[in-house]
């Protein structure tokens, strides 16, 4: 990395935090970044991103520009993306799913999608998937030790749905 884009990623500051410990505008700030994304159910994110095990965070200053998080156990969710309906592949009913990881449009092309996962693989130890439609977020998903597997499907969105896991 050169440095120029050292310093451009050095006015940020990624933290893991137990979603108790935030503030209920920050989980808000969250919940805002990632709506913006697209793509994920707005009101899903609203109702689940409180319940994750661990939401990392990007700031710079004070403001919040990226999110991700490890989401709660939700074994009939990863049952569904294993069926022969959408991925076709193995999948334990039992791994926990990273996801919400999303940038603010005006901080992206930065790092901070790698730098996010980074921060909650840091925290977790085990087994992780992802679903993604994104070509960014499968580079960095790639990039994290994440393998596709199965075949794609098409989200609610009408978007192609990959599946990734890390062992």
């Amino acid at each position: 990395m050169g440095k120029h884009a050292e310093n451009r990623t050095a006015e940020y500051e990624v933290t893991s935090h137990s979603p108790s410990d935030l503030a209920d505008g920050d989980l808000g700030a969250c919940i805002a970044i990632i709506q913006c994304g697209d793509a994920v159910d707005p009101e899903s994110a609203g109702e689940e991103l409180g319940r994750s095990e661990v939401i990392a965070i990007a700031r710079k200053g004070t403001n919040i520009v990226a999110v991700g998080a490890i989401k709660r156990l939700r074994t009939g969710y990863a049952l569904t993306i294993a069926s022969s309906r959408k991925s076709g592949s193995s999948l334990d009913p039992n791994t926990l799913e990273l996801g919400y990881v999303a940038v603010d449009a005006q901080h992206r092309k930065r790092g901070l999608s790698h730098r996010i996962v980074a921060e909650l693989l840091s925290k977790h130890q085990g087994r992780l998937f992802a679903t993604t439609s994104n070509e960014g977020m499968k580079k960095t998903l790639d990039g994290a030790g994440f393998v596709r597997k199965g075949r794609e499907w098409r989200g609610q969105k009408h978007n192609q749905l990959s599946l990734w896991i890390k062992a």
